[in-house]
C-alpha cells in the first residue's frame, strides 16, 4: 500500500471512531480539555454517548455537581454535530445560560475552534464561517456549511423577526437555574413558564426533525425546573411508566 493510501486509511480510521465516541473525538480534536487533562471517569462516556446520539425530537437530562465537566461535553457534542453533519441537513442550535454573558463565553469556545483548531480543519476544511461571509458574532454564528448557534440567557426570547419563522433543531439548556434566579416563588414559576411557553414552542416540529433538547446543571432549589424532571422521572420509574425525559443522575464523590 502506498503511502498516500496508507494515510487515507488511518485518516478513515479515526474519523470512523471520532464519529461513535465524543471522548476519543475530543481526544483527537479538543486534546487541552480531553488529552492533557485526568482520564475520563465512566460516567463521561456514558454522557457522550448520549448526546451525540440524540435522536430527533430527544430529551437529554444531565444532573451532577458542578466542575463535572458537563459544559465541556456538551460544547465538544455540539462541535461533533457541526463537523460529522450531514450535506444539506443544518443545525440551529440555542445554547442557553443562566445569563447570556455565560452562554456567549461557551458560544467562543466553539468559535476558537471552528476558527483556529488545525485538526479539525485537517480532517473537516474550514468551517469558519467568517471566512467564507457569513455572520459571525459573539452570539450568533453561522458555520461555512450553514449551520446555526445563538447564545441566549436564561427566559430571554427565543424567536426574534430573525428566526419567526425558523425553528431549533436543538436548544441546550446548561446550568440555566441558579441560586439567584430561583430564589423566590415568583422568579421559580417564571422559569418553569418560560420553558413551556418558549422553550418547547421554538422547538422543529417536522417529522424526522423534531427539536431536540439537552438539560444539564445541578439541581439547585426542590422547587426548580430541574427538580420538577428529575420528580417525574423518579414516579415515572416507581410506576414503571415511560418518560419522555432521558435522565441521568450523578453525584459528588
Amino acid at each position: 500500500m502506498g503511502e498516500s493510501a496508507k494515510n487515507s486509511a488511518n485518516r478513515e480510521k479515526i474519523l470512523a471512531k471520532a464519529y461513535k465516541d465524543l471522548i476519543y473525538f475530543g481526544k483527537v480534536f479538543l486534546p487541552n480539555d480531553f488529552l492533557h487533562k485526568s482520564e475520563s471517569p465512566p460516567f463521561h462516556h456514558e454522557i457522550g454517548k448520549k448526546l451525540t446520539s440524540t435522536k430527533p425530537g430527544g430529551r437529554v437530562c444531565t444532573i451532577m455537581p458542578r466542575g463535572f465537566a458537563k459544559s465541556v461535553l456538551a460544547k465538544a457534542a455540539i462541535l461533533h454535530k457541526i463537523c460529522f453533519g450531514e450535506a444539506g441537513r443544518k443545525e440551529f442550535i440555542a445554547w442557553i445560560g443562566e445569563e447570556q454573558g455565560q452562554a456567549i463565553d461557551h458560544l467562543k469556545y466553539i468559535k476558537y475552534h471552528l476558527e483556529m483548531n488545525s485538526a479539525i480543519k485537517y480532517y473537516f476544511g474550514d468551517l469558519d464561517g467568517s471566512a467564507h461571509g457569513k455572520k459571525w458574532t459573539e452570539k450568533d454564528i453561522i458555520t461555512a456549511k450553514g449551520d446555526r448557534i445563538i447564545a441566549k440567557g436564561t427566559t430571554q426570547r427565543l424567536r426574534g423577526r430573525t428566526e419567526i419563522d425558523t425553528r431549533y433543531t436543538g436548544i441546550v439548556l446548561d446550568d440555566f437555574e441558579s441560586e439567584l434566579n430561583t430564589k423566590t416563588p415568583a422568579r421559580r414559576d417564571e422559569i418553569k413558564s418560560w420553558v413551556m411557553s418558549a422553550i418547547y414552542p421554538a422547538l422543529e416540529e417536522s417529522v424526522g426533525r423534531e427539536g431536540w433538547i439537552w438539560l444539564q446543571g445541578t439541581i439547585v432549589h426542590y422547587d426548580s425546573f430541574l427538580q420538577s424532571i428529575y420528580d417525574g422521572y423518579r414516579e415515572s420509574a416507581k410506576n414503571k411508566k415511560e418518560y419522555p425525559w432521558d435522565v441521568s443522575f450523578y453525584r459528588g464523590y
